[in-house]
């Protein structure tokens, strides 16, 4: 049998799956529930420990224990992510604007969306350097962008991105933040300096998040992010852009399918 605490927070977090309990509800008084007996004050304080770690409640010092939002939880299907996005680069404007990527993972729709993005042409840091191959002094298109739904403010993720500026400039379209969001995205930006991808590879760590990330992407205590290196390559192997994805751990989750051949037969 479970302990009394664990009990206690499975019931509280039923409530609050179920709809009993809703954002903005408080939690009973700690005082409140060990005159019900419904544990001492030490197994009242571990339930409701439980229960913001797993992101379901906030608790205010000196206030009370409140029922967090229950954020959209979002499935990154890579394989046909990218395909998706390559075959779209290929639409008519029209056609391209009317959903994206991010509609597509969350099951929002483009107007409950809330989109920033900010641009930077910046000598490489060292690790970019490295990573494209070209000296420190190399100047590169540096994107940071962050999305949320407009009932909330913690953003899906935050994304850092970089492009060679010598390609980025031959269309100067590219170096304007105002256009963004772009219909049809990276790839579609690279379509229209004739460049096409041919590979992407995903990277994929955790780790905890700094103090500038947990107030960014308002993560309960504990919670651990997602870094995702994204390395896109042209046709002839040459990365044309790397992203870095910092993605919250509490409400992500990645789904691979990976085809198997058969064994042949006899």
């Amino acid at each position: 049998m479970a302990p009394k605490w664990r009990q206690l927070a499975d019931e509280f977090a039923h409530q609050i799956r179920s709809g009993d309990l809703r954002e903005g509800d408080a939690l009973p008084q700690i005082r409140d529930l060990t005159a019900q007996g419904r544990g001492s004050t030490t197994t009242v304080q571990a339930a409701y420990r439980a229960l913001e770690n797993e992101g379901l409640v906030r608790i205010v010092r000196g206030r009370g224990t409140y029922v967090r939002r229950q954020r959209r939880r979002i499935v990154r299907q890579s394989q046909s992510r990218y395909q998706w996005e390559k075959d779209r680069a290929l639409l008519p404007e029209d056609e391209r604007r009317k959903t994206g990527v991010t509609e597509q993972e969350t099951g929002l729709r483009t107007p409950q969306l809330a989109f920033h993005a900010s641009y930077q042409v910046r000598k490489a840091p060292p690790e970019i350097a490295a990573r494209f191959g070209v000296s420190p002094d190399a100047q590169m298109l540096h994107r940071h962008y962050r999305t949320s739904s407009r009932d909330d403010t913690a953003p899906v993720s935050l994304v850092d991105s970089w492009i060679p500026y010598s390609v980025a400039a031959k269309n100067p379209e590219l170096l304007d933040s105002g256009r963004e969001p772009w219909p049809g995205g990276t790839m579609h930006q690279l379509a229209t300096v004739g460049v096409e991808l041919g590979e992407i590879t995903d990277t994929i760590s955790a780790r905890p998040p700094t103090a500038q990330e947990t107030t960014a992407l308002d993560l309960p205590p504990g919670t651990s992010i997602l870094v995702l290196h994204k390395a896109s390559y042209t046709l002839d192997g040459d990365l044309i852009e790397f992203s870095e994805v910092i993605l919250p751990g509490d409400r992500v989750e990645f789904l691979y399918r990976i085809p198997l051949k058969r064994w042949p037969t006899s």
